[in-house]
Parts: C-alpha cells; sequence; structure tokens
C-alpha cells in the first residue's frame, strides 16, 4: 500500500501491514505506587461545578477562567502545605453547552462522546493555566500536565441499556417532544412547572483508565496532573481495540477509581455544600464532621442523599475508604474555600473506615 505526500499525490512510499502477530514491545511498567513510602500525602481532588461555573454567572469564558483562578488559588494552598495532588474535575454545564451549540450549528453534530473530549480540553487549558499562574507567585515552578482521559467500561454494564444521567439545558414539554423524535431519550428530572426535562444518557461504571501508566509516570516525576474530567470519555477496551460510548461516567466514581489506582491518601471531593448533612432542609439537618463508612452507608441507604447531588459523593467516599491499602485513608466531602482546613480535620466531613 502506497502513502500521499502533502499536496495529495501519490509519495511512492510503500506501507506494509505489521502481520497477523505483531511483535510488540509489551514491557511497559508504571511506577509502584502501592503501599511505598511517600515524601507527601497524595491527595485525588475532584472539583465540582462551582469551581468551574459558579450557578449564578452565564458561563462566559472570562466568569469561568475568574472562578478557575479562584480554585487555582485554594489547590496551590493545599500544595504549599505539604500535600501532593492529582486534580480531576466536573464538565456539565460546559458539555451541556457544547451539546446545545453542535444541535443548532450547521456542520454535522459531533457525538456525545466528542463532546465529553472537547470538554476535558476546554478545562483542562484553563486548569493548567491558572495552576501555573498561581504555583509560580505563590510558591514555585511546578509542571503541569493535563490528559484527556479515557474510562474504561464494561459493555454488558446493564446501565447502558437504562438512560439516568441528565446531561444539557432543562427544557420545557414540547422542546423535550422533539428532542425525543429527534432520537434522544428525556426524562422529567424535577416538578417545578418551567422546563423540567433534560435529555438522559447512560451512565455506566468506571473500571480504570487507559491512560493509568503515563499518569503514574507523571506523579513520580512530582508533576502535577490534571486527569478524569467529567468522568473520563466511556470506552470499551479489548486488547488494542478502543471504541467509545455516547455515555457519561459519574466524575464523583471515577475519582475514587483513579485514587484507588494512584493508592491514594486521601480523596477529596469539592461541591456547593460545606459538607454532609442528614435530614437535610428540615429542622433537624446537622452536618455529619466525622463519621465511618459503615455510619454513612446505613445514612445512604436510607436514603438521605439524594442521587443527583450529594449521593455519588457518598458512594465514591465510601468506596474509597473501604478499598484495599496499607495506608491510613480517608475521604473529604468539602467546599472549595475549606478545603485545606477539611485536610486538618477543621471543616467539611471526614470519611472514614470503621464500624
Amino acid at each position: 500500500m502506497t502513502g500521499d505526500a502533502p499536496d495529495g499525490t501519490d509519495s511512492g512510499t510503500v506501507y506494509e501491514p505489521i502481520g497477523p502477530e505483531p511483535d510488540f514491545d509489551l514491557d511497559v511498567k508504571a511506577p509502584e505506587f502501592w503501599g511505598t513510602p511517600r515524601e507527601k500525602p497524595l491527595c485525588v481532588i475532584a472539583l465540582g461545578g462551582n469551581a468551574l461555573k459558579p450557578p449564578d454567572t452565564e458561563g462566559t469564558f472570562e466568569e469561568q477562567m475568574a472562578a478557575v483562578e479562584r480554585t487555582a488559588e485554594c489547590i496551590v494552598d493545599v500544595m504549599i502545605a505539604g500535600y501532593k495532588v492529582v486534580l480531576t474535575h466536573g464538565n456539565g454545564p460546559q458539555v451541556g453547552a457544547l451539546l446545545l451549540q453542535q444541535e443548532q450549528g450547521e456542520p454535522p453534530a459531533q457525538p456525545l462522546e466528542i463532546c465529553g473530549a472537547m470538554s476535558q480540553g476546554q478545562i483542562g487549558y484553563m486548569l493548567s493555566q491558572q495552576m501555573y499562574r498561581h504555583l509560580e507567585r505563590k510558591w514555585k515552578h511546578v509542571p503541569v500536565a493535563c490528559l484527556v482521559t479515557q474510562s474504561i467500561i464494561d459493555p454488558d454494564d446493564p446501565a447502558l441499556e437504562d438512560p439516568t444521567k441528565p446531561v444539557g439545558p432543562f427544557v420545557d414539554e414540547s422542546k423535550a417532544e422533539a428532542m425525543r423524535e429527534a432520537g434522544m431519550t428525556v426524562s422529567k428530572v424535577r416538578d417545578t412547572g418551567d422546563r423540567d426535562f433534560r435529555r438522559v444518557v447512560p451512565s455506566p461504571e468506571p473500571k480504570g483508565i487507559v491512560e493509568e501508566v503515563p499518569v503514574k509516570r507523571l506523579i513520580d516525576q512530582r508533576d502535577l496532573v490534571i486527569c478524569g474530567g467529567g468522568g473520563g470519555v466511556p470506552v470499551e477496551r479489548d486488547r488494542g481495540e478502543i471504541e467509545g460510548y455516547d455515555a457519561v461516567v459519574d466524575k464523583d466514581l471515577l475519582t475514587q477509581v483513579i485514587g484507588q489506582t494512584l493508592d491514594a491518601n486521601n480523596l477529596v471531593v469539592l461541591t456547593d455544600e460545606d459538607g454532609v448533612y442528614v435530614d437535610y432542609g428540615t429542622p433537624e439537618e446537622r452536618r455529619l464532621d466525622r463519621v465511618t463508612s459503615d455510619e454513612l452507608r446505613e445514612y445512604h441507604d436510607a436514603g438521605e442523599f439524594p442521587e443527583g447531588s450529594m449521593g455519588p459523593k457518598v458512594e465514591a467516599a465510601i468506596r474509597f475508604v473501604e478499598g484495599q491499602s496499607r495506608r491510613d485513608r480517608k475521604a473529604i466531602i468539602a467546599s472549595l474555600d475549606d478545603a485545606l482546613d477539611a485536610l486538618e480535620g477543621e471543616a467539611g466531613t471526614t470519611v472514614v473506615y470503621g464500624e
């Protein structure tokens, strides 16, 4: 087979197939993380929507960049205090806007998996720029790497046949019907009487990430890594074959998978709330300051935490502290401004293993 030159003419180069049994060098190993000593505790930090686009803004580039700048300042403070950091982030508002733009634009619309990858690049660019800026201003030079991440899923996951994850903007009933006619799955997700419908897509369980080896190598070089954005792009991997899915992986559940993969000391979920509350919205509401995984599971099973908000964060925290490790682990759910205080046990909700 011959290849084309840049001008479209035949270059004359002959390309031969590798063969039916290619002899690849597969001796590619990541640094050992399981149980090894560390200079600093490793924190995998999940940034929520308020860290990237506050709810009271329109979502302009300037507004998002200002929010990310504030986020970067808080994360740098955590690093200065002696913690090694890996960042993940949500992408709900951004991917929703991209989907809407795809539907309204004249060029061929791109699928959800591509919009997920595009939003990872968008947010990663903003985070990388602001992290560099504040690391240089407040502390020292730290290389920053942002990886577009692919989340490995099970192609037989029943969730792929049961769309439940809302994406994109709220719409009214007439728009919802038009979306259904266009082949989308749309559900009523609230009952306010004003644009209560949203598109819903499958949300399979994450099993790992394709980029595990480069992530570990970068961390081993003391770099700041940004990965797992928006839960990553869900893919099926079979040896050398990778196939993407039009689905959305929950970013908090993926963050805990990354935390397990890296054998992190701490999982930190930063959100709009200053911690986990029980009896929320009632006169008896109270914040859980320190709670065991068993106690938190009881509250979770009793329906204390809505699936659309605090539920996945609580589930991620429980799974993380109950995962196998030789380290003393803890999971923290707190607000962005309280990140460092929460790591020191002075704010937020701390989840530890035990009954």
